[in-house]
C-alpha cells in the first residue's frame, strides 16, 4: 500500500513537470512570435503626435515603458547616448503610459532635455520594448534595434548617431 501510494505521488510530480514544461514552451513560442523582427519595422512612415521629424535631419525613437526592466537596465546607455548627441539628433521617448507617469521618469532616468510623448506604441509598429528607431527627416524609419542591446549594438547606434 505505502508503495503504491509513492508511485502515484511520484507520478503526479512527474506529470506536473510535464505540464509546467510544456505551458512554458507555449508561452515563450506565444510572446517570441508577438515580438516584430527589427528588419519588418525599416522603410515603414512613423506619425507621433506632437513630433516633427522634417525639422532635424535625424530623429532616434526610444519606445520604452516605465515597466520594462530592460529599458530601466539600458537607461545608462540612453543617456549617455542624449548627453553625447549635443542636438546632432533629435531623441524623442515615446511610452505607453500616461504623460503623468512618462514624462517624470524619462526626465529622472534619462534626460530632462528630450520630448517624451504618450502613444500606443502599435501605432507604430513596435510590439516590445526596449525598441529604437532612427527616422529620417521624411519620417521613414532607416534603422531599427529591438530588446536591451549588447556592445556590439550599442557601438552601432552610437556610430549612426553621434
Amino acid at each position: 500500500m505505502k508503495r503504491l501510494e509513492t508511485v502515484a505521488n511520484i507520478s503526479v510530480i512527474i506529470a506536473a513537470v510535464v505540464l509546467v514544461v510544456y505551458l512554458g514552451r507555449q508561452e515563450f513560442q506565444r510572446h517570441a512570435e508577438s515580438i516584430r523582427p527589427a528588419a519588418a519595422l525599416v522603410g515603414q512612415k512613423i506619425t507621433l503626435p506632437d513630433v516633427q521629424f522634417g525639422q532635424q535631419g535625424k530623429t532616434l525613437v526610444l519606445a520604452i515603458s516605465t515597466h520594462c526592466h530592460f529599458c530601466r537596465e539600458s537607461e545608462p546607455f540612453y543617456k549617455d547616448l542624449v548627453a553625447r548627441s549635443q542636438g546632432r539628433v533629435k531623441i524623442v521617448a515615446v511610452l505607453p503610459e500616461s504623460l503623468e507617469e512618462s514624462e517624470p521618469y524619462v526626465r529622472r532616468s534619462i534626460a530632462p532635455s528630450i520630448q517624451v510623448v504618450s502613444s500606443h506604441l502599435d501605432a507604430m509598429g513596435v510590439t516590445g520594448t526596449p525598441t529604437l528607431l532612427l527616422i529620417d527627416s521624411s519620417g521613414k524609419v532607416q534603422q531599427a534595434w529591438v530588446g536591451k542591446l549588447d556592445d556590439k549594438g550599442q557601438q552601432q547606434v552610437q556610430s549612426l548617431v553621434l
